[in-house]
């Protein structure tokens, strides 16, 4: 009879152990799983852009709206047209929100911080390519973030190259 009994807890145990190691392994492979999806879920990014009164351009997104997955590279192409009957430089700095995002943001190729010139009623093209780490979801601050916001602002190049110190 003691022998029953002693079979029956070990079997007990054991039978216990084994549905509690599948309960614990099934919970960390869906959260793996909810990971992992989260990755492949679309980022909405809202282009604004803006021009200083001092500089004479339009200067506006291709596109206003854009959807990109974390990991991919894109290029957003802004179309800017100098409204002077002279020779205008300007040069252009962004700003991110939410903030914490801009980390996860990489330029891998953009025209801000350079001086653009363009001629007397010129119109261009600038591009910037950028890449979403795909880090930004699994940091605390951004993980849950679905859309953000760039904003492009163009300045005077030589009344921002006088005031900057």
């Amino acid at each position: 009879m003691i022998f029953k009994k002693k079979y029956y807890l070990k079997t007990f145990f054991i039978l216990f152990s084994l549905i509690f190691l599948f309960f614990l392994v099934n919970f960390y492979l869906n959260k793996l799983e909810k990971d992992s999806s989260k990755a492949t879920e679309p980022i909405v990014i809202n282009l604004l852009t803006n021009v200083h009164p001092s500089l004479s351009w339009q200067f506006k997104a291709v596109k206003s709206k854009i959807i990109i997955k974390p990991g991919d590279v894109i290029t957003i192409d802004y179309k800017v047209k100098n409204l002077e009957d002279f020779e205008t430089t300007g040069i252009a700095t962004f700003a991110y929100f939410p903030n914490q995002f801009g980390e996860y943001i990489r330029k891998l190729n953009c025209f801000c911080y350079d001086a653009k010139t363009l001629k007397a009623n010129q119109e261009d093209t600038y591009s910037v390519v950028l890449l979403i780490d795909p880090e930004v979801t699994k940091d605390s601050k951004t993980k849950n973030t679905k859309e953000v916001t760039i904003q492009f602002n163009f300045f005077n190049y030589k009344e921002y190259k006088k005031n900057k110190i």
